[in-house]
């Protein structure tokens, strides 16, 4: 529990704790440092799985700043602000900041610390208004500063000085001006970051990788962890195994045979080189592991064994199949580790995706969080991060439990399971940090597309995505993505998420703060508002529009300027999305755009919901409007079937050519009814 800051009797000692006894996470061991030591690890204060450890060294802040900051620091751990400091900030803000913060917070001082000695000062105290906005103008001005980098920086200021002012030993140092004059004139261009604006993986990344992911936890999972079971089973019993005249013998009739043949030597890697496989050859043999290493040593075969590269199946007769062909033609023991974080890796992408779970949360994820449940839905329980906090409105460093706990679906609940036995205690992906799984995520896929050439697919080789490296957090976005855009399509939870919004929704629905579902709005919101600057495109360059909802499209497109670029958070999402007149939604699947109104929506007859069901359109429905790229479409489909009825059975064949007789009747039909802004056809 922190102090009230303007109860501080003192300041602390040199060898008093710089974290103060309640502060200290439940379990920790290691020391506390003490408020003159030199460095401060911040250890003490990790909750949670993955939270990086990180060390505050005071010799890297100027030494004219260095006893003020260090000070500072001490209040910034240990000390809450005022209640009223609150009044007037930004929902976010706090009394205390989280453990994480701590560090990035103290590093935004030094820097600002190392740039006030550039211009002579030698205090806090010395700084001025100007010398604020300065440097504000410095972090506007520099072209590697986000504008939500920079934003950071400000707000650590701010804090920087309420504690000074807020303490009983004041330094001194001067109201930042952004307090009164706004923020925004003290900030670079552009909108801010973070995870609306996380770019989502594409779908020609995110099909193959998803089908693989969940190729090698329902197919392959098996073989894996068979394969580890009789690697341990080997492991265990080589060490055990003594030295034994039988086992000499068998040891050299053994290694005698390969050698006669011309076969390779068991070998195992060893980095970048390999060696004889000791201990599976002393399983395989009955010999010690110190008999064949004395082969290696000084037997009559030296050389050849000092050579081994031959495999060392642990397994040899797989179950997993693609497409009725065995996955590889055995498991060797050097490769049982890798396949085994390849399968954690696969495990972690399918909670990922199919959850929308942030990465803290999966880390967080415990044996036994997924129970059988007693209705027809499995449910995950676990622990929040971003959003906990206390009564008083302070984030909890540790987490707090779920209000509302995930709805997992069967290829979420088969990855949970598969990770419960490879992780019987503790954490499921053993409270890996994100980076560390970002790093397994590009070696699943690289390993992935290499099984993928060797089995003859190279179409499921997943390609790079254009945006970059597949980190963790952009799972998360991309499920709002597809869900928003993707009805019907690969990737679009077509695993078991047909029902789109929905399943979702109600996992999120409940929680007073931002979730997935200001993802889903946002994404949704996004999609709307890139359909209508599409529509308004089209249509100011002469196409024309068709069917029942076809005036309300051409009113929406008309506002398509007003949102260009406008939307970047969940609040302006909504402000679209509770707009009846522009809710616009494209389905290229269906060869239309869905005009939406609830009460006329045949694909939502039972509720009222706030997006439609593009899985489920209805021709016939009064929401639905036509431009003259859905009739190209509808065409070219068209001359799809036809070509492939000759060729199909006779009942086939029947079926497409009338659907390719409606799709000519439809396309005609739109081009005798187009209208244009002009009213022209």
């Amino acid at each position: 529990m922190t102090l009230a800051i303007e109860e501080i009797a003192a300041r602390p000692a040199p060898h008093s704790h710089a974290i103060l006894p309640g502060l200290v996470s439940e379990g920790f061991t290691g020391p506390v440092p003490r408020y003159g030591d030199p460095a401060w690890s911040l250890d003490a204060l990790a909750h949670g799985p993955g939270v990086s450890r990180t060390t505050i060294h005071w010799k890297t802040v100027p030494a004219a700043f260095r006893e003020e900051l260090r000070h500072l620091t001490w209040l910034l751990i240990n000390t809450s602000l005022p209640a009223s400091f609150l009044i007037g900030r930004h929902p976010r803000w706090r009394t205390t900041v989280s453990p994480g913060h701590v560090y990035p917070t103290v590093a935004a001082w030094r820097a600002f610390c190392h740039w006030l000695e550039e211009r002579g000062s030698s205090s806090l105290r010395d700084c001025t208004p100007a010398d604020l906005q300065a440097y504000a103008l410095h972090l506007a001005t520099d072209r590697a500063m986000q504008r939500n980098a920079a934003q950071k920086v400000l707000a650590a200021l701010t804090r920087l000085w309420a504690l000074d002012s807020s303490n009983p030993y004041p330094v001194g140092l001067c109201e930042p001006p952004w307090l009164t004059e706004g923020a925004d004139n003290f900030l670079p261009s552009g909108s801010s970051m973070g995870e609306n604006s996380t770019e989502p993986i594409t779908p020609e990344t995110m099909g193959p990788l998803l089908i693989w992911a969940l190729r090698v936890v329902d197919d392959f999972a098996e073989d894996i962890l068979t394969a580890a079971q009789r690697k341990e089973e080997l492991l265990a019993r080589s060490k055990q195994t003594p030295n034994t005249p039988e086992g000499q013998a068998a040891l050299e009739d053994y290694l005698g045979r390969f050698i006669a043949a011309g076969t390779p030597l068991p070998s195992m890697a060893a980095g970048n080189k390999s060696g004889l496989a000791a201990t599976y050859i002393s399983f395989v043999t009955g010999a010690s592991i110190r008999q064949v290493h004395h082969q290696v040593i000084a037997g009559r075969w030296r050389e050849r064994l000092l050579s081994a590269d031959g495999p060392a199946p642990v397994l040899t007769e797989l179950s997993g199949r693609v497409d009725g062909r065995p996955w590889k033609k055995l498991i060797d023991y050097s490769e049982v580790g890798t396949l085994k974080t390849h399968l954690t890796t696969a495990a972690y992408i399918v909670v990922s995706y199919l959850t929308g779970m942030r990465p803290r949360e999966i880390q967080g994820l415990e044996r036994g969080c997924c129970p059988e449940p007693e209705s027809a839905r499995h449910l995950i329980y676990g622990r929040v991060y971003k959003t906990a906090v206390n009564d008083d409105g302070n984030h909890v460093p540790q987490g707090t439990i779920r209000d509302v706990p995930w709805v997992a679906i069967e290829p979420v609940v088969r990855a949970i399971r598969t990770v419960e036995r490879i992780n019987p205690d503790g954490y499921l992906f053993g409270g890996l940090p994100p980076d560390t799984m970002n790093l397994r995520v590009e070696k699943f896929i690289a390993w992935a597309s290499n099984l993928a050439k060797s089995l003859d697919r190279p179409h499921e080789m997943i390609p790079k995505d254009r945006y970059g490296s597949i980190g963790v957090s952009r799972f998360r976005r991309t499920l709002a993505w597809h869900i928003a855009r993707r009805p019907g399509g690969l990737v679009a939870l077509a695993v078991q998420y047909g029902h789109m919004r929905t399943a979702m929704s109600a996992g999120y629905a409940s929680r007073s703060r931002n979730g997935m579902h200001d993802l889903l709005d946002l994404e949704t919101a996004l999609a709307a508002a890139d359909t209508l600057a599409s529509l308004n495109e089209d249509l100011v360059n002469g196409a024309g529009i068709s069917g029942p909802a076809a005036r309300r499209a051409l009113n929406a497109a008309r506002h398509a300027p007003d949102f260009a670029g406008t939307i970047v958070n969940a609040r302006q999402a909504r402000a679209l999305l509770e707009n009846p007149s522009l809710t616009v939604y494209e389905n290229p699947s269906a060869m239309l755009m869905c005009v939406y109104k609830p009460d006329r929506a045949l694909c939502n007859r039972v509720t009222d919901r706030e997006a439609p069901r593009l899985d489920r359109c209805v021709p016939s429905c009064a929401n639905i409007a036509r431009t003259d790229d859905h009739a190209k479409l509808m065409r070219q489909e068209a001359e799809s079937l036809e070509e492939q009825a000759p060729k199909s059975p006779v009942p086939l064949r029947h079926r497409l050519e009338a659907r390719a007789r409606r799709l000519r009747q439809e396309a005609d039909q739109h081009d005798h009814s187009r209208i244009t802004p002009e009213g022209t056809r």
